[in-house]
């Protein structure tokens, strides 16, 4: 189970090592040593440590109430011309419990300009004409109108602040992981699982599809259900949709709350609020025209996350390690993409770093970023240093998993 660490847990004066499920596992004078005994006790158990706790965003039971009721009056035709899809759309994430950062922020400065909305008749419960459309309104966005408005208000105006100071402290949850041999990023693209839906702000598609056998890579893979769980479950960490896996394009995150990835019977679906930029318009356009019509996904496989036959010709990825899903708008660069991986693969090697760990953190340094001072010295060193690619393994010491890994870089149709 995933550790992390957290300054305000109970029984705890300064900060805490602290279990995935909230157990404490030690109280500390420092931070530091907080972190120290996370990071041992991650090592130890092959688990992960998450960083430094984020916001609490558990949703009070009298939001996801007004939520609720929101989306009954709205279902009658209650809530007037004013309210888009988007604000239903997360007025159901809120009455299932989930509420993104973003969101909070938003609720906050809602709340604030339309105060006034409620002191019109009918706007507050046992009012003649109730509910009005303002009432409607602050209903779906997670407010209720009578006895808890206050306590609303003021949940949503202290978890603001607190996501806020949360980013200007540059808080970012990167997992640490124990480095595993053979680890690379790979990626997989999917063809026919794209279709535009709504408003055309929003599509949903599938990045991947189970129990489906691959064209050959030369070998044949296939997507357990379930292979996606414990990435999703993992909310501390953000992925990212993408166009044509560019970091520099992206279309949508999670922790934003503009994207969502879900397993169902058929695989990883994913619905995305496309944004008013140019790659998201270009993207629309592409869309309605259906030119777009792949998917891709970019994962790793952590130990024992996947299980290959006999002969190395079949491969079943049980568990990956999500990064990010992509937009593919043309035939994937698969040539690039082994460069990248090799390159990736050999920089973890000469670094120490697992390879996600070391993506992560070039990722994060190219955007100026706060990173772990240990990871950047360990790449700032190499880069000092300039040594060579290291001279391949003799081929006597390669069985299957060499096979195996040579199989990955070949192209597959």
């Amino acid at each position: 189970m995933p550790y992390y660490i957290d300054d305000d847990a109970e029984g705890c004066s300064g900060w805490a090592t602290v279990k995935d499920d909230g157990e404490v596992m030690g109280c500390h004078g420092t931070k530091q040593e907080a972190i120290d005994q996370a990071v041992a006790i991650a090592l130890a158990e092959d688990s992960e440590y998450l960083g430094e706790r984020q916001v609490d965003l558990s949703l009070p039971e009298y939001i996801r109430d007004a939520a609720r009721q929101g989306l009954e009056f709205h279902a009658d035709g209650l809530s007037g011309d004013g309210v888009v899809d988007r604000t239903v759309r997360e007025a159901r994430r809120m009455a299932a419990g989930e509420i993104s950062e973003d969101k909070v922020v938003r609720v906050s400065a809602w709340a604030a300009r339309h105060r006034v909305d409620l002191d019109a008749e009918g706007a507050r419960p046992g009012e003649d004409g109730y509910p009005t459309p303002g009432a409607v309104a602050h209903l779906l966005w997670g407010i209720p109108t009578g006895a808890r408005y206050d306590d609303a208000v003021a949940w949503f105006d202290r978890k603001s602040e607190q996501v806020k100071a949360d980013r200007s402290r540059g808080m970012e949850m990167t997992p640490v992981k124990p480095r595993t041999e053979g680890s690379g990023v790979e990626f997989r693209s999917f063809e026919g699982e794209i279709r535009d839906v709504g408003d055309g702000n929003t599509f949903v598609g599938y990045a991947a599809v189970f129990n489906s056998d691959s064209e050959p890579l030369p070998f044949v893979e296939r997507i357990a259900p379930g292979a996606f769980a414990k990435s999703l479950r993992n909310r501390k960490r953000d992925i990212r949709l993408y166009v044509n896996h560019d970091s520099n394009m992206v279309l949508a995150s999670r922790r934003s709350g503009t994207l969502t990835l879900t397993e169902d019977d058929r695989g990883l679906r994913v619905e995305a609020e496309l944004p008013d930029t140019t790659a998201g318009r270009d993207m629309r356009e592409l869309l309605r025209a259906g030119i777009v019509d792949k998917m891709s996904f970019g994962f790793t496989i952590p130990r024992g996350g996947d299980r290959w036959s006999e002969d190395g010709r079949t491969r079943e990825l049980r568990e990956v390690a999500l990064h990010e899903v992509s937009v593919v708008t043309g035939f994937p660069a698969y040539e690039a993409t082994t460069a990248a991986v090799r390159s990736l693969s050999a920089l973890s090697e000469r670094t120490g770093m697992a390879v996600d760990d070391l993506s992560e953190t070039l990722e994060a340094l190219a955007a100026g970023e706060q990173v772990d001072p240990e990871k950047a010295e360990a790449i700032a060193a190499l880069v000092k240093a300039s040594q060579p690619e290291p001279e391949p393994e003799p081929a006597n010491l390669l069985g299957l998993k060499a096979k195996q890994h040579d199989l990955l870089a070949k192209k597959w149709a």
